[in-house]
């Protein structure tokens, strides 16, 4: 079972490399320049599967895939790009993507501001065992653990999850939203994006989740960007981060990131360390 799903993984991988290589080529091929920036839509995906003869279930998937899970192909690398982003200049349905240059990928930092340790007996028993390492399995642990109250020091509450909304008459969806009221009873709007092991945070979806909230008049003014990632080694890190505008472009620095770990022993105290 686990060789046929591998495989099946390793060949879907392959797709997606062949495919967006592709539709790099037919774009320089239309006269693009590898000087800027190079947009494309899904209408250019699905080209460059009909001239591969591939099909995939999920064409935005691809890319997605370069958005937060993958570099881009050495091919396309060796010409100074690095990543997939979405284009929120031009308005409408259908999405618009760039081949930028921009660095996008957000990686978990050598040192961090704080490390905490928090029992594992945090969790409900009938969940402990069943919790995946994906996105979703990293949500419900903080929401269980109350990291969101010790990481923000607010009074956290769980608003809702898959979040949609429209930036710039385009989709967006953020992973959770959470209220978070300060001592003085006033509220925050907690934006929160997580990945999972093997993913990684992207600038453009943490602005385009900002910005999204901020645009809708029935949330408070106060947005506070955060995202929860988890490691290979089961270390989840909280990141808050500060979305400003520098000359009409939006900017991602980050604030702080805390570690943090759950203990397998039920019983033991959660500790904090400098680190």
């Amino acid at each position: 079972m686990f060789s046929t799903l591998l495989g099946f993984c390793l060949c879907a991988m392959g797709k997606y490399e062949d495919t967006i290589v592709r539709v790099f080529e037919n774009k320089l091929d239309e006269g693009y320049s590898t000087d800027g920036e190079v947009p494309f839509d899904r209408d250019d995906i699905e080209d460059a599967l009909d001239e591969l003869e591939l099909t995939v279930k999920n064409v935005p998937d691809i890319p997605y895939a370069y958005r937060s899970r993958r570099s881009l192909p050495d091919h396309i690398e060796q010409h100074g790009y690095n990543a997939i982003i979405l284009d929120d200049s031009i308005e409408g349905a259908d999405a618009t993507y760039l081949f930028t240059k921009r660095e996008q990928l957000i990686h978990v930092p050598d040192e961090y501001d704080e490390v905490h340790r928090t029992s594992i007996g945090e969790l409900p028993e009938p969940v402990r065992e069943y919790i995946g390492k994906d996105e979703q399995g990293v949500l419900t642990q903080v929401r269980y653990a109350g990291l969101l109250d010790d990481f923000t020091r607010l009074d956290a509450y769980h608003l809702q999850s898959h979040m949609r909304f429209r930036v710039n008459s385009r989709e967006a969806e953020l992973d959770d939203l959470y209220i978070g009221v300060d001592e003085e009873g006033h509220d925050h709007a907690l934006a929160v994006e997580a990945k999972g092991v093997g993913e990684t945070l992207n600038k453009n979806q943490l602005i385009r989740n900002t910005r999204g909230i901020e645009q809708k008049i029935t949330y408070p003014d106060s947005v506070r960007t955060l995202a929860v990632k988890l490691d290979e080694d089961g270390y989840f890190y909280l990141f808050e981060f500060d979305i400003h505008e520098v000359d009409g472009e939006d900017r991602v620095e980050i604030e702080r990131v805390w570690q943090y770990k759950f203990s397998e022993n039920t019983s033991e105290e959660a500790t904090l360390e400098d680190h």
